[in-house]
């Protein structure tokens, strides 16, 4: 077919040529205006056939199933275009004989370059794919259309072996890839293969886990010789800090294979709690030199310290009820006056406690015992041992809280044991 257009234009030539000798013979024996007339339009002629002939190439349609895809300016560029683009495809050479070439005359045209139609003959021709070649550990292992088939079978392989409860970061031991290329679609790979080549993939990850908790804040005192032992007065609330605590572990495929890398860091850091604390104390001997007239003995064996004195405000808006002395657990506690043991027994609030009744109205109590020595309808005499001084029940440290109940209703151990 090439041969015989190209043929055919070169007789058009010769025919015009031809024509326009005999044309040019003619006008020899013509009249002076004819001639005239005859050469003005021959050179119309040439000129058109000059400018028209300047355009004209000999070019080639590149088709497939009759649609033009491309024309090229020889056949050299179209061979070159076919070499150039089976090296753009991966795995099994592609057969491009079935695109059709065809000679064409070409006016003003332009045609496609190699490259141009290197891409063009790949995108055109049925039996090429546009998609992914997809590459485990420096090997191909199959070819996908579609980029989400590749990350579909990598990730569900990379989150099999996530840790519950961790932020989890995997990897496989190899390297994996999708590379962009053209392929034969007889290679093209079922999604059940790319997911099997993942299957069998060793897979790291690094878990971590992170674990809030509370932080107790500390209690730091400061001592006020003016205030009496037993003042307290918080004048900086605490407040509870938090930690995350940071746990690392490196697993291979579901176990672990690394020691936990465990760190600490601080999110809200506690506030220290102050107190005024009193260190004012008020001693006492053993038998006060000044006996009230009730005839009461000391209640303990030993000097104590006055940690709560009568009257004081706590907390709920309530007075106190006795007086405190501090002294160490397991000092000998005794009745300050005979009596008969009227209770001893346990209480939330007393711990281990002891009343005595002195008759007339008159009763004693001895609260925060670590132990009783009576019991209920005892005979005590003055200065007799009746309990072990401790901590029980609502106690802010080894003390004995001492009540003087008078009818039913508590008054000032001070003015019965001379403490004013």
């Amino acid at each position: 077919m090439l041969d015989y257009k190209l043929v055919t234009f070169l007789e058009g030539m010769i025919l015009i040529k031809e024509a326009v000798i005999s044309f040019v013979e003619k006008i020899k024996t013509a009249n002076r205006l004819y001639k005239l007339i005859a050469f003005s339009a021959i050179s119309v002629i040439l000129i058109l056939v000059s400018v028209f002939s300047s355009g004209v190439k000999l070019t080639y349609n590149l088709i497939y199933n009759g649609n033009v895809f491309a024309n090229v300016a020889s056949q050299e560029v179209y061979s070159q275009a076919v070499a150039l683009a089976k090296t753009y495809v991966s795995g099994k050479d592609v057969d491009f004989s079935g695109i059709e070439v065809d000679s064409v005359i070409s006016i003003n045209g332009t045609t496609n370059n190699v490259e141009e139609t290197s891409k063009l003959l790949l995108e055109n021709n049925p039996a090429i794919c546009n998609g992914f070649e997809v590459v485990v550990d420096g090997n191909v292992v199959g070819y996908v259309s579609s980029l989400d088939v590749y990350e579909t079978a990598k990730n569900s392989r990379l989150t099999a072996f996530d840790i519950e409860g961790a932020t989890c970061t995997s990897t496989f031991t190899v390297p994996v890839s999708a590379k962009a290329t053209y392929f034969d679609v007889k290679n093209l790979s079922k999604t059940e293969d790319i997911n099997m080549a993942f299957a069998t993939l060793d897979v790291q990850t690094v878990a971590i886990k992170n674990t809030t908790y509370t932080v107790k804040y500390e209690t730091v005192a400061q001592k006020d010789s003016t205030k009496q032992a037993g003042y307290e007065k918080v004048v900086t609330a605490g407040v509870n800090g938090s930690n995350k605590r940071v746990e690392e572990v490196t697993y291979l495929n579901g176990v672990a294979v690394s020691d936990p890398v465990i760190s600490t860091v601080v999110v809200t850091a506690p506030v220290t709690e102050v107190v005024v604390v009193g260190t004012k104390d008020v001693f006492v001997t053993t038998t006060p030199q000044n006996a009230s007239s009730a005839g009461f003995v000391w209640p303990l064996a030993v000097k104590g310290v006055i940690t709560g004195p009568y009257g004081e405000l706590r907390s709920g808006g309530k007075r106190h009820a006795g007086v405190d002395i501090g002294v160490p657990v397991g000092t000998s506690i005794v009745a300050v006056k005979a009596g008969v043991v009227e209770e001893a027994d346990y209480d939330s609030d007393y711990g281990y406690y002891v009343v005595i009744n002195h008759g007339n109205g008159l009763k004693t109590r001895y609260a925060h015992n670590k132990c009783n020595t009576v019991s209920v309808g005892q005979q005590v005499s003055a200065g007799q041992l009746i309990a072990l001084s401790g901590n029980t029940g609502r106690s802010t440290g080894p003390h004995l809280h001492f009540e003087v109940i008078v009818n039913g209703g508590t008054t000032n151990p001070g003015y019965y044991l001379d403490l004013n």
